[in-house]
C-alpha cells in the first residue's frame, strides 16, 4: 500500500497545486486591496478544504477504477479483492485529509493576515 500512498499523494497533490494556483491568481487580481486579497484567499482556501473533505468522506464508497490513482498504478499494485479496495479507500481518505488540513491551515493564515492588515488600517492602493 506504500506505492498506492505515494501515487495518491502525487495525483491529489497535483490537483491541489492547480487549485492553489487558481487561488493565487485570484488573490493577485485583488492586489490593489491587500485586505480583500487575503480575505478572498481565505474564502477560496476554505472552499478547497470543503471539497477535499467531501472527497475524503466519500473515498471509501468510490470505486478505485474511477480514480486517477488507478491509472498511474501498474497491474500488480492495483487493488483487486474487497480487502485491498477497502485499504485503497482508507489510503485515499488519509491523503485527502492531509491536503484538506493543509488547505485549512492556509485559509487560517490568509484570514489572520487580512485581519491584521485591516487592524493596521491598510486600505486600497491608489495611484
Amino acid at each position: 500500500m506504500e506505492k498506492v500512498r505515494n501515487v495518491a499523494f502525487f495525483c491529489v497533490g497535483r490537483a491541489v497545486f492547480f487549485g492553489s494556483l487558481a487561488i493565487c491568481v485570484i488573490m493577485l487580481s485583488f492586489s490593489f486591496h491587500p485586505v480583500m486579497s487575503f480575505r478572498a484567499g481565505a474564502i477560496l482556501a476554505l472552499l478547497m478544504t470543503a471539497i477535499l473533505l467531501w472527497f475524503a468522506f466519500t473515498a471509501a464508497k468510490r470505486p478505485p477504477k474511477r480514480t486517477e490513482v488507478w491509472i498511474h498504478l501498474d497491474e500488480q499494485t492495483r487493488p483487486m479483492n474487497d480487502h485491498a479496495k477497502r485499504a485503497f479507500g482508507g489510503v485515499m481518505r488519509e491523503v485527502y485529509g492531509h491536503y484538506a488540513r493543509s488547505a485549512f491551515i492556509a485559509s487560517i493564515g490568509f484570514f489572520a493576515l487580512s485581519v491584521i492588515l485591516q487592524l493596521f488600517g491598510v486600505g486600497p492602493i491608489h495611484r
